[in-house]
């Protein structure tokens, strides 16, 4: 799945529509205000080195332990489930299944190398948010853009890989099984997410997906 910026929250409040002017510009100016706040309460994190413990066997991958997980963090999810259930919810239906209120997990995630994958019967929703830094270090003006690959199942062992390049504040939603991967040549190579993980279940199942009513 492609970044998901500004546009593409408007076009996918709007899929298919053929809608007026001032009509098209309510749902771009929602979809900047959205963009905008979640943006502004990724930067507002401040991640440090030692907080992280790497994950069981993923010497490559740490994580911020939940349970010391700052109020900033709380808050960008909350701010993110108000701004983006909307859009979620109508990307998952054109995909043909529907997200599930409950969240699975909620994740802040420093990988170093290796990858990232969504659980099946899953999505994954990426904020990239700041990389962590030494205590005592100096605040760089700008965070450098996060590079890397995500990888998409086709059929069998087949995949389609894509590259993104993203700032802090930016999304990602990752269908089940996709992964995303580092750049070997990017330059800081490292990337820092919040991943909000929720169960899905396919259109006209058993499962009832009210994302959209949290």
């Amino acid at each position: 799945m492609p970044v998901i910026r500004a546009a593409d929250i408007a076009s996918i409040m709007t899929p298919g529509l053929q809608l007026d002017e001032p009509t098209l510009e309510t749902h771009r100016a929602l979809a900047e205000q959205a963009t905008h706040e979640i943006r502004e309460g990724a930067e507002g994190l401040t991640f440090y080195t030692d907080e992280f413990q790497p994950a069981a066997n993923r010497p490559d991958l740490l994580r911020l332990p939940v349970l010391t997980h700052p109020h900033p963090v709380q808050d960008l999810n909350l701010l993110f489930h108000r701004t983006m259930r909307t859009p979620a919810y109508m990307w998952a239906r054109e995909k043909g299944f529907d997200i599930m209120p409950e969240i699975f997990s909620c994740n802040i995630l420093w990988l170093q190398g290796g990858y990232v994958k969504c659980p099946e019967n899953m999505v994954t929703m990426l904020i990239f948010v700041p990389r962590p830094r030494l205590r005592g270090s100096v605040t760089l003006p700008e965070e450098p853009p996060s590079e890397g690959i995500i990888r998409s199942p086709i059929a069998g062992p087949v995949t389609t890989d894509s590259i993104f390049k993203c700032r802090v504040g930016e999304v990602i939603f990752l269908e089940a099984g996709e992964q995303v991967l580092l750049r070997e040549e990017a330059c800081p190579r490292d990337i820092c997410i919040c991943g909000i993980t929720h169960r899905t279940t396919l259109l006209g199942g058993t499962g009832k997906g009210d994302f959209e009513q949290l």
